[in-house]
């Protein structure tokens, strides 16, 4: 589908439903359609113009004949449902506006500053931003591969704090 309409607007008490949390936390579109339909009135035709997929694939979905794998479709299912952020942070997402993690509160309020489609998109800003970095924090680095990564990714490029010079010990550890 070429255009993607406006987003359905199921209303906010709908997304603290008990089953629609389940659905969130399970990661079970259908049971997330099925919600659409039920508290925003939205027909199969409707889910599939919101989301991208076609309606015919949101029929095999909620008949459990299909079910939905991708990073990419999930989040376009959660851009098409109009999702909020505590609902899209329930599903796995990440949420669309950090103050969604206000929770959190000042001290520990997280920003999503870049996103990349994978690891070797993200080398160049890390490598290009790590001798200037005072901390590194880095969201789903698992999504990225870059868990087991440390000694090749970060330490390389990050300096001693005392020294300036690079080094592959951690500041804790620099003895320049």
């Amino acid at each position: 589908m070429a255009d993607v309409a406006v987003p359905l607007a199921l209303p906010d008490w709908a997304w603290g439903r008990p089953e629609v949390r389940r659905a969130l936390r399970e990661r079970d579109v259908a049971g997330l359609f099925r919600a659409a339909q039920r508290y925003a009135g939205a027909s199969q035709s409707r889910i599939a113009t919101a989301t991208g997929v076609l309606q015919g694939r949101v029929s095999e979905i909620m008949r459990g004949s299909r079910s939905v794998t991708t990073l990419e479709l999930f989040e376009r299912i959660a851009d098409g449902l109009g999702m909020p952020d505590d609902a899209r942070m329930q599903l796995g997402l990440a949420p669309r506006h950090p103050a969604g993690l206000d929770h959190l509160g000042a001290s520990g309020r997280a920003e999503i500053l870049a996103v990349y489609p994978s690891q070797s998109t993200a080398l160049n800003d890390i490598h290009g931003l790590a001798p200037t970095a005072r901390e590194i924090e880095v969201l789903a680095v698992r999504g990225l591969g870059i868990l087991g990564l440390w000694s090749s990714v970060w330490t390389p490029r990050c300096s001693c704090p005392r020294s300036g010079k690079a080094t592959r010990a951690t500041p804790a550890r620099c003895t320049g």
